[in-house]
């Protein structure tokens, strides 16, 4: 195996196979320290010009889609330990500075009416949902301290990747020790058959999930599924599961192998990134 970085080998971590895992990794630090995660990798596949430069700047939208992972996926606990619920209009002097107090402490800031917005939703999940982002302790895979945010490195070749999965747990069916499904919770504005598979098209969430499937099974995880729990954020926050099957998988996997030699090139100085992976000029052809 390759060793690890310096700034990340000294923070505690377990080997498991063929990759390291570090309970209760901080997102703060995660997101600053080495390695290239899903989203830097899926960003490179649309555009490497791009992904290379590209620093991500916090929204709105980030903020509510973090706030409402704390509560529905990791608990009340976590949201109050993570989330700064602010009062009163967000156009005022005296709400702004409070803002960027609780923002400089690492907080994530919503207004109260997101909060309310928020417990709406998880009153909305269906039973089943509940099922997939809520396991029992039994059934956490017995190397994990926790079923959340466990965060996985890993090695293919020279290039150190990276994840954090919302949930790991065993598969509802055939719940042996090494076989696992990965869960990630979604807000979507559709989450119809058609509408939520445009977004997995549009944010490339199937890379994604053959990107963390990949991780686990260098770990040595036989992964049975990956499963996106998908919710609208409006009333009546309507919410569906939708299964990639290991095949699935697997194809996807194979493709973004392609990409990450491209990547391992540009980033080597081999190769000249481009620009939406297509070449400099372009004939325009409308019909």
């Amino acid at each position: 195996m390759n060793n690890l970085p310096k700034s990340l080998a000294s923070h505690q971590h377990v080997v498991i196979g063929d990759a390291y895992y570090f309970p209760g990794m901080e997102n703060e630090l995660y997101h600053a320290i080495a390695g290239s995660s899903s989203s830097k990798i899926r960003r490179f596949k649309q555009s490497q010009q791009h992904a290379m430069h590209e620093v991500v700047e916090p929204t709105p939208a980030m903020a509510f889609g973090s706030a409402a992972h704390y509560f529905i996926v990791e608990g009340e606990n976590a949201f109050l330990n993570n989330v700064t619920v602010l009062f009163g209009s967000p156009y005022t002097k005296a709400y702004k500075e409070e803002k960027a107090r609780a923002e400089q402490q690492g907080k994530v800031v919503i207004t109260a009416q997101q909060e309310q917005q928020i417990k709406d939703m998880y009153d909305s999940l269906l039973p089943e949902a509940k099922k997939y982002l809520h396991p029992e302790p039994e059934d956490a895979p017995g190397c994990f301290e926790t079923p959340f945010e466990n965060a996985l490195f890993w090695y293919e070749g020279e290039t150190l990747l990276k994840l954090k999965a919302d949930v790991v747990r065993r598969p509802l069916d055939f719940p042996t020790e090494k076989n696992i499904l990965i869960v990630d919770y979604k807000t979507t504005a559709d989450c119809s058959v058609r509408g939520f598979h445009h977004s997995i098209r549009k944010y490339q969430y199937d890379y994604q999930a053959a990107f963390y499937a990949r991780g686990f099974e260098r770990a040595g995880f036989t992964v049975t599924g990956f499963a996106f729990v998908a919710q609208e954020k409006k009333p009546p926050y309507a919410n569906k599961i939708f299964v990639m099957e290991p095949a699935q998988l697997q194809k996807r996997w194979l493709q973004l192998e392609h990409t990450l030699g491209e990547y391992r090139a540009v980033v080597g100085g081999s190769k000249a990134a481009t620009i939406y992976n297509s070449p400099s000029v372009v004939p325009v052809d409308l019909d």
